[in-house]
C-alpha cells in the first residue's frame, strides 16, 4: 500500500535516487545521453539534504513510499522565478518524480493531489509549474489533472549546461 508523508532530511538519498532514475528514463531521447549520464545521486542528495534541513518558508516536500521504500516525491512552495514572486497567491509545483518502476500505478496522482492540497493549506489560490516542452508524458499527465498552458516559455540550464526549453502551466486551486 502506498503511504504519503512529509519528507525528512533522512529521505535525501532516496529522493536523489528517485530523481536521477526518473530523469534518466523520462528524458531519454529528449536530452543528450551524456547529460543524463552525468546526473549524480551524491550531488542531488546534498541539494535535498540542504533543502530538507533549511525548509524555506511555505515550502513542502512529500514522499510516497511502498513498504517503507521511497518511490516518489513532490515539492512545492513560492515561485522561484522572480517575475512570479510578486503574486503572493501563486504557489509552484517544483518537482513531481516517481521511480520508473512504479509509473502508471496512480502514485503520481496521489502525490499531485497531496502537493496541490499542501499549496491550498498554505493559502495559495493558484499554482504554476515549469515543464520541459518536449516531455509529452508529463504534459499529458498535467493536462489530464487540470493544468493549462499559459503561453509563457523560458530557457533554463540543466545538467552539464544542457538547454532546457520549458513552458509554464497554471492550475486554479479554488474548490
Amino acid at each position: 500500500m502506498v503511504e504519503l508523508r512529509d519528507a525528512a532530511r533522512a529521505d535525501a538519498h532516496a529522493i536523489a535516487t528517485v530523481l536521477v532514475r526518473s530523469w534518466r528514463a523520462a528524458y531519454r531521447g529528449l536530452l543528450p545521453d551524456d547529460a543524463l549520464a552525468s546526473l549524480s545521486v551524491p550531488d542531488r542528495e546534498r541539494f535535498w539534504a540542504d533543502v530538507l534541513t533549511t525548509r524555506p518558508p511555505h515550502t513542502r516536500a512529500v514522499v510516497a513510499t511502498l513498504a517503507d521504500v521511497v518511490v516518489g516525491f513532490a515539492a512545492t512552495g513560492p515561485p522561484l522565478v522572480p517575475a512570479d514572486r510578486a503574486d503572493p497567491t501563486l504557489g509552484d509545483l517544483y518537482a513531481l518524480y516517481l521511480d520508473p518502476g512504479v509509473w502508471r500505478r496512480g502514485i503520481g496522482t496521489l502525490l499531485h493531489t497531496a502537493a496541490l492540497d499542501g499549496l491550498r493549506s498554505r493559502g495559495f489560490t493558484h499554482a504554476g509549474l515549469w515543464v520541459l516542452d518536449t516531455n509529452e508524458r508529463a504534459l499529458c499527465f498535467y493536462h489530464h489533472h487540470g493544468w493549462t498552458d499559459t503561453g509563457r516559455s523560458r530557457l533554463d540550464k540543466g545538467p552539464g549546461g544542457t538547454e532546457l526549453h520549458e513552458r509554464r502551466l497554471h492550475h486554479d486551486l479554488s474548490d
